[in-house]
């Protein structure tokens, strides 16, 4: 073998072992998938209802389903599809949200441990082998010791819990009565979005890793999903700028004549999350997102919109334009809303010669040298929507052109 050739092998091997090394610490540096669990909030199964849960196992790795609300005016239960949750195939958490005010003293506790286990046996008889329970009470600090023995009794007289998880808040982080809460669950999923300050809206990314980290500490060695927002809420405020009310998946009676809009930005939440993949909380479980979103839902983001931040898939709106002639001669103007974000609405430029029309669905048909359909209101279209935006009646409709301008 000849020098040369011994002295390019060295160098090819030396090559490859940098190879391998640098691929090794990118893969340490990569940051670990998160499993990603999906709220169903609605109280009515209605068929979009059922048409989101059948797509949420296009994203989602299960499903925490709203299925008994505790007030002062007693216990409602939502009337729950559970052959839709069968055909999902994805593992279920049952949710039980107690009001704040409803305190569950010695004459209510025994009506709300039976509602507890008949909403087990429903999940059971069903064909879900697992009852596994969240409790959602935003439990006031000063309360937290009530708090854990209510815990206990549930562990202790609903039979059959697989695993027992809390929304926790993260006021609580400096009590010590939440250690005794703690002991008492398998899991806390925390709750970084909320309306602390209507300037700040519903999400404040610095906030939210902050209180990330903090609630990593302190709930030691318990795993806990961090809980995130899909949606966006109409505040009520008084006179003094204070919020009232928060208005979101049901309409509030009028209290307040100002009232502001809060979103929060898909993209916000997804750069967020890679940012949460990097720190690597070692208890971290995974995101538990609020809330399943369905057609008609106003303030939920669109479910591909959802599906495309889980799966790390761009964001973008896009735009395209489709004409429908019919027998009568009549072009029907549609616009779908093609991207994975909300579109702005675009006016729309008519090449042909038309001799009527009228636009719909917000917008308006303008006449002039040339016709356009232009948007009547600031309303950007859902992803995914298709929506009829004007017809035209012209001469020789086969050549007409409808784009957006």
């Amino acid at each position: 073998m000849t020098r040369r050739r011994r002295c390019t092998e060295r160098l090819a091997a030396i090559a490859l072992a940098s190879i391998a090394v640098l691929l090794g610490a990118c893969a340490e540096r990569a940051a670990p998938a998160l499993p990603h669990s999906v709220y169903v909030w609605q109280r009515v199964w209605d068929p979009a209802l059922r048409d989101a849960v059948a797509e949420s196992k296009t994203f989602a790795t299960s499903l925490r389903v709203l299925a008994l609300q505790f007030g002062t005016g007693g216990a409602t239960s939502p009337d729950i599809d559970w052959d839709a949750l069968r055909a999902a195939g994805l593992p279920v958490t049952l949710v039980v949200r107690i009001e704040g005010a409803a305190a569950i003293g010695p004459d209510r506790l025994g009506a709300f441990l039976t509602a507890l286990r008949e909403r087990g046996e429903h999940l059971r008889r069903n064909g879900f082998a697992r009852f596994d329970l969240e409790i959602d009470h935003d439990c006031a600090t000063a309360q937290l010791d009530a708090y854990a023995a209510l815990l206990a009794r549930i562990r202790a007289d609903v039979g059959g819990i697989d695993t027992l998880t809390i929304t926790a808040l993260p006021a609580w982080r400096d009590a010590p009565a939440l250690d005794a809460v703690l002991a008492q669950v398998d899991a806390s999923v925390l709750q970084v979005h909320a309306v602390d300050d209507p300037a700040q809206g519903l999400f404040d990314g610095a906030t939210a890793q902050r209180r990330v980290a903090v609630w990593a500490r302190r709930s030691g060695a318990k795993p806990f999903l961090v809980a995130l927002p899909a949606y966006g809420a109409r505040l009520k405020l008084d006179a003094g700028g204070a919020v009232v009310a928060v208005e979101s998946e049901q309409r509030l009676p009028a209290r307040s004549a100002v009232t502001r809009e809060v979103r929060v930005d898909p993209r916000e939440i997804e750069a967020w999350l890679r940012e949460l993949r990097a720190q690597r909380h070692p208890n971290l479980a995974g995101v538990a997102w609020f809330r399943l979103p369905r057609d008609g839902d106003e303030r939920a983001w669109a479910l591909r919109t959802l599906r495309a931040v889980v799966k790390g898939q761009p964001l973008q709106p896009a735009l395209r334009v489709v004409t429908q002639t019919g027998d009568t001669g009549v072009i029907d103007v549609w616009l779908h809303s093609e991207g994975t974000l909300d579109a702005p609405r675009a006016a729309l430029a008519v090449d042909g010669r038309c001799t009527a029309g009228d636009g719909a669905n917000g917008y308006r048909l303008m006449r002039g040298t040339a016709w356009r359909l232009e948007p009547d209101r600031d309303e950007p279209l859902r992803a995914g929507s298709t929506r009829l935006v004007g017809w035209l009646r012209c001469d020789g409709p086969a050549g007409v052109r409808v784009a957006v301008d």
